[in-house]
């Protein structure tokens, strides 16, 4: 039997990957009400040596899937700016998120800066700070928020946001994870 809406409890992990600081957030999604349940940040020790800063991640986002025991998890694409080799690290990053998904044998999905910043704020051109507020004000959050963590975030509302409206628009009366597979 496919579950009634009023009976889907969904964990969601969103996380904004970088070799300095990756945010991460855990949202709890009930029907249209969302709630956050932690958000903060993985910080690996700086080093010179890239390969132990991406076990790191690694290693803290197993151990937050493990916890939160999530579906799946989303993670922002990478942006490619003016700077290749940021490009490169943020890619290095997000992989090793990835992969901390796959080991622990849970999907991940990806949105683009745009998409997130189009659901959260209403215009994929939104600054960093619309952002952060907006996900203060969805979430009644008053203190602030690390940038990282307010745009894991905003991934992480993104992916409510785009399974909710994909509910309405299909008419559906119920949510089946089978169907998207």
């Amino acid at each position: 039997a496919i579950p009634s809406l009023n009976a889907i409890k969904e964990v969601i992990i969103g996380f904004d990957p970088g070799l300095t600081n990756t945010g991460y957030a855990v949202l709890r999604k009930k029907n249209n009400d969302i709630s956050l349940i932690e958000c903060g940040l993985i910080n690996p020790k700086k080093s010179k040596i890239i390969s132990e800063r991406l076990y790191t991640i690694f290693s803290q986002t197993s151990d937050l899937i493990k916890k939160f025991e999530p579906s799946t998890i989303f993670v922002e694409n990478v942006f490619y700016g003016k700077n290749v080799q940021s490009a490169i690290k943020l890619g290095q990053a997000k992989s090793s998120v990835m992969l901390a998904a796959e080991h622990n044998k849970i999907s991940s999905q990806e949105f683009s800066p745009r998409e997130i910043k189009q659901s959260i704020v209403g215009t994929g051109a939104a600054t960093k700070a619309q952002v952060n507020r907006m996900v203060q004000i969805l979430l009644g959050i008053n203190e602030n928020i690390a940038e990282d963590s307010a745009d894991a975030l905003a991934i992480a509302i993104c992916h409510a946001n785009t399974q909710s409206r994909l509910i309405r628009l299909s008419g559906a009366k119920s949510f089946s994870k089978k169907r998207l597979r």
